[in-house]
């Protein structure tokens, strides 16, 4: 699969499966969140990348958290509130807790963005 129909299935994975996801348990998860665009296709993230990172996901890029672990959760909105959500796009580069129901889906794993802090 190529990068575009990724980031476009991540896309509408963030969209429209997201209250089909967030069945979960809620959880705080700390990383750093990333633009899945530039990550994904450059490995661009961390501090120097803060600027674009930002940039991008307020333009529409899919979003993600790179957890202390290792592992790399989809951010999704909440649909009755996604202030959250929003919120969190500032800190794009940057390392946060995130919490929120989370899920997994054929392999994919994903948080419901509730609350957001910068660390």
């Amino acid at each position: 699969m190529n990068l575009r129909k990724s980031l476009l299935f991540l896309t509408l994975i963030a969209l429209f499966a997201a209250p089909v996801l967030a069945d979960g348990e809620s959880t705080s998860v700390k990383g750093e969140i990333l633009d899945l665009a530039c990550y994904v296709s450059h490995d661009s993230h961390g501090q120097e990348h803060a600027k674009c990172a930002q940039r991008c996901v307020k333009g529409g890029q899919p979003m993600g958290l790179l957890a202390e672990d290792g592992t790399i959760y989809v951010l999704f909105a909440d649909h009755s509130d996604s202030s959250a959500y929003e919120k969190s796009q500032s800190f794009a580069g940057q390392m946060v807790e995130i919490s929120g129901p989370m899920a997994e889906k054929a392999g994919m794993k994903g948080i419901t963005v509730h609350s957001v802090k910068a660390l």
